[in-house]
This record gives C-alpha cells, sequence and structure tokens, in this order.
C-alpha cells in the first residue's frame, strides 16, 4: 500500500469557464493556483447519477448500469433516483481502495446509499416513500454515518429548497478530522441548483461559486486540522454543464394524441406502448413488451415523423444498440431522444407537446441539462498533491479516465475501468 491520500470534491455543474473568477477565491484558489488540470467531456446523458457513476467505476452507462437519474417508474411525478450502491453493476474505486485496506468515506456521492465502507452518508431523496429523513437515513447511512448526520441534520436547509451543502461541510470536515479516511468523495450542489434555477449564465453563477468556496473552507479546515493536509492529493471535479432551456417537447403528449398512451381525465397513466422516460435534454424511449410487428411499424413511423417535423426540434432518435456503440450508453429502453440544443424532451402528461420558452405556460428549470456532452460549456478537473505534476495540463479526457486516475494514485487495480488513467498528470512515479 503506498501513503498517498485522496479527497475527491465535486462541484455538481462547475463549468471550465468558472475557473478564472474560482481562482479569486481563497479556498478554490488552494486547489486551482498551480493545479494539474484537464477539461472533461462527460458521458451521455450529461446527467449527475450516471457521471458520478462514471467517475467512481470509469464505466460509460452500458457498463455501470446507471442510465438515467431516476429509475423507469411511468406516470410517477416524482420518481425513485438511481441511490442505491447496489445499482453499480461493475467495482468502483471505492470497492478498489477498502480492499486494499484503505479507510473510504463517502459525502453526498450519488449512487452510494447502503455502501458497505467505513463511512458513509448518501445523497438521498423521496423519503416521504421511505419513512422520512431519519429512517431513510438510518438505513442507508454506514453506523458511524448516521452518527454524524444526526450530530450535524440541523445544517440541511430546507427553505426554500433543501440545500445539504452546509450540512456536507460540516460532516465532511468532522470526519477528515477525527476518522482521517485515506480515501473520501464529497459533493455539492449549489452551483447546480443556481443554474438550473436562473439559468447557465448570470450574476448568480458567481454567487453559488462563492458559497462553495465557504463550504470548502469548512472542508479544509477539517482536513489541516488532521494533520494530513500535506499527504493528500485533492481533486475537484465536476459532472456536467448547462444549457439555457428554450423549449419543451413533451412526446408523452403526442403519444396520447396519437393513441399509443392513455390517461383518464386528471391526466393519470393508465396504459401504454410508448412511453418517453425523460433525461433532460434528451430521452429514452421505452416500448411494453408484446407488441405487434404492425404495431411497432406504425411507432417507427411515429418516431420518423417527429424527427422530420421542425417544430419538435428534435434532431436525432436512435436505437439503444446504436448509442450503445456511439456513446457508450445502453439501458432496458428501445431508443434515445437527441434533441436540438436547450430543448428539453419532456414526460410530462399534463402540459402541451410544444411549450417554447416566451410561452405564457412555460414552467421548469431556466437551465438545464442530459444534453450531448459535446456541448456546452465542460465539466472540470483540478488535481493538486504529491502525486500530480504542477501546472500539467492534460487538455480534453474523458470522464471514464477519472477512476483509473485515482486508481494509480492510491495503487490500487481497477480492472473493469473502460477508461485509462490521465497519467500525463501524474507523478513519474505512479505512472
Amino acid at each position: 500500500m503506498n501513503e498517498q491520500r485522496l479527497l475527491v470534491i465535486s462541484v455538481d455543474a462547475m463549468e471550465d469557464v468558472d475557473a478564472n473568477y474560482a481562482r479569486t477565491l481563497p479556498s478554490f484558489a488552494r486547489v486551482l493556483e498551480g493545479c494539474a488540470q484537464a477539461q472533461i467531456r462527460s458521458v451521455y446523458p450529461t446527467l449527475t447519477y450516471p457521471a458520478h457513476s462514471a467517475q467512481l467505476t470509469g464505466c460509460p452507462p452500458a457498463q455501470s448500469g446507471v442510465f438515467n437519474n431516476v429509475l423507469m417508474q411511468p406516470g410517477i411525478d416524482h420518481p425513485d433516483w438511481f441511490w442505491d450502491y447496489s445499482f453499480l453493476n461493475v467495482p468502483s474505486i471505492l470497492d478498489a481502495a477498502h480492499e486494499d485496506g484503505r479507510r473510504v468515506a463517502a459525502v453526498q456521492w450519488p449512487v452510494t446509499a447502503g455502501a458497505p465502507f467505513d463511512i458513509i452518508i448518501p445523497e438521498i431523496g423521496n423519503v416521504e416513500s421511505t419513512g422520512g429523513l431519519q429512517a431513510t437515513m438510518h438505513s442507508v447511512c454506514s453506523e458511524r454515518g448516521f452518527e454524524l448526520f444526526e450530530r450535524h441534520q440541523d445544517k440541511i436547509i430546507t427553505d426554500p429548497k433543501t440545500n445539504h451543502g452546509p450540512f456536507a461541510a460540516a460532516v465532511g470536515a468532522d470526519i477528515l478530522r477525527e476518522d482521517h479516511p485515506e480515501v473520501m468523495f464529497i459533493h455539492f450542489v449549489e452551483l447546480d441548483s443556481a443554474r438550473h434555477k436562473y439559468g447557465p449564465t448570470g450574476p448568480h453563477v458567481n454567487a453559488a461559486l462563492e458559497a462553495v468556496d465557504e463550504r470548502l473552507g469548512v472542508l479544509f479546515a477539517g482536513l489541516d486540522d488532521s494533520g494530513h493536509a500535506e499527504q493528500t492529493n485533492i481533486v475537484i471535479v465536476s459532472d456536467h454543464g448547462q444549457l439555457e432551456t428554450l423549449q419543451h417537447t413533451n412526446l408523452n403528449i403526442l403519444f396520447r394524441d396519437r393513441g399509443f398512451l392513455k390517461t383518464d381525465e386528471e391526466n393519470n397513466l393508465l396504459d401504454w406502448d410508448i412511453y418517453l422516460h425523460s433525461a433532460g435534454l434528451s430521452g429514452q424511449i421505452f416500448l411494453k413488451e408484446g407488441l405487434s410487428s404492425q404495431r411497432l411499424r406504425e411507432i417507427e413511423d411515429l418516431l420518423d415523423e417527429i424527427v422530420a417535423e421542425p417544430k419538435y426540434r428534435i434532431r436525432e432518435i436512435l436505437t439503444a444498440a446504436d448509442a450503445r456503440e456511439l456513446y457508450g450508453l445502453d439501458g432496458p429502453f428501445s431508443w434515445i431522444v437527441e434533441s436540438e440544443p436547450g430543448v428539453i424532451v419532456g414526460g410530462a402528461l399534463d402540459r402541451r407537446v410544444v411549450v417554447r420558452r416566451q410561452d405564457e405556460d412555460f414552467r421548469g428549470y431556466l437551465g438545464n441539462h442530459g444534453h450531448h456532452p459535446t456541448q456546452g460549456n465542460q465539466p472540470v478537473f483540478f488535481a493538486k498533491g504529491p502525486a500530480f505534476l504542477p501546472e500539467a495540463d492534460g487538455g480534453r479526457r474523458e470522464m471514464i479516465e477519472e477512476a483509473a486516475t485515482f486508481a494509480k494514485v492510491l495503487g490500487v487495480e481497477l480492472p473493469t475501468a473502460v477508461g485509462s488513467a490521465m497519467s500525463d498528470l501524474l507523478a513519474p512515479e505512479l505512472r
């Protein structure tokens, strides 16, 4: 076992263009000044849970098994998320570190609920259906994680919108200070929330970066108190950027209008032959089992019509097999829907088919993601510590290379990772 320590911090929705302002903030500057860096291309769809799964496993959704933020639960307004660690189909860097004898911690990191490691306080939601926050966290945290949850749950802000940032920072600092993990992953969402609510650009972006910088200050104080700061490699990553929302194209409404889906007078789902599972600025189409060949031809004709009709602003509909080959995206769906930039591929059952930004009945986020990973501003990778070469620039890299890089830092094996390590960012003895 080498003596390298690793602290990975995800700043959700941080874009490469944010780096200039982040460098003016004290806690960000501690990492960004003189760091090794790369511009990262995310996985498709550019959603939080597929991306964070890729960062842990080094695999795209076709291998990780996490192809969306939320499960396919037709007709449910707020489906359950891919919370649970068991949803991962392949081992992660957390498994590799744990098997190597490292003490492992994860705080608010997606897809870690119930993970079998030392200190787990996962990101979780929809707790109304699982007995409430207290009971749910008791069931998904490690024993030490639940102790820390109880200590700091008063720091979870619930009005006007739930914000776990202060909670995550306080918990993370105590873990570093008291438990001394060799490997820790932590996730902050303030920047993503601000971009969703107000749009991808504007003064709210810098305000959110300032809020995250405060969280980092709390976290780094715990690291300094631990006595391990000099031995710790700090990596700041992000999962995706965001695009301005210009239109909703609600395909389930069109499917209903054409007789492929049925609802009652209150827009509750009754039955479906074809169903659109939204992935934000893309979508995934599911088919009912046992459809006749005639029905399948009718559905394929409708999908061709959707792509051909300009008002829907759907650029392409690919089969799942093509999506796997081109993008590393696969799942139990039959097609993926790729929209033009800024067009949400919606699964709503209570709206019009096409709702534009300028329409009076437009509602929802002003910024969003789930788009093709080549669109818009790109995620970041900033690394500083004994394992990384100061000021090394890896250029444009793939998100699935991150887990393999973490494995190199720790000197552990992750043979299932599809991505290769960014060795040009690492000290020669670790390559």
